[in-house]
């Protein structure tokens, strides 16, 4: 009772890394919708003009994706830039899906720069979260 084999272990410890992963990607998609909401929210309130509309929807993903790499790498330390990059993957796959469905299925070149702005900063971020230094106090 309670006795684990080496296999087992093995497998608690891969889902242990997916989860983080999938926690990572979920907070960084959940931060993206939040930074478009409040970007939209400003420009309702102050005259932006439509030409900013794509480099904001761009900083913002870029900013999403830089902190879910590192909240999903910072746990586990090690492989920062693939678990990295899975989780920006996961989080570019379902807000490429939303804005798509949200556009009436039409995507522009604007979608396929967001996928790979999200990936290229989540590993960005998975990489910083491995190499950030831990002080000790001694």
């Amino acid at each position: 009772m309670g006795v684990k084999n080496k296999s087992s272990r093995k497998e608690s410890k891969y889902n242990t890394k997916l989860i983080k992963v999938a926690v990572g990607a979920v907070i960084s998609t959940v931060l993206f919708f939040s930074l478009l909401a409040v970007f939209a929210v400003l420009s309702l309130k102050s005259d932006f003009s439509a030409s900013l509309y794509l480099p904001a929807g761009l900083l913002s993903g870029a900013v999403s994706a830089f902190m879910g790499g590192f909240i999903c790498v910072r746990p586990i330390m090690e492989k920062g830039a693939l678990f990295g990059l899975i989780s920006g993957v996961v989080q570019a796959v379902v807000c490429s899906a939303v804005l798509f469905a949200l556009n009436g299925g039409a995507a522009g070149n604007g979608l396929f720069i967001l996928f790979g702005i999200i990936s290229a900063f989540s590993v960005l971020g998975g990489i910083a979260a491995v190499n950030l230094k831990i002080k000790k106090k001694y």
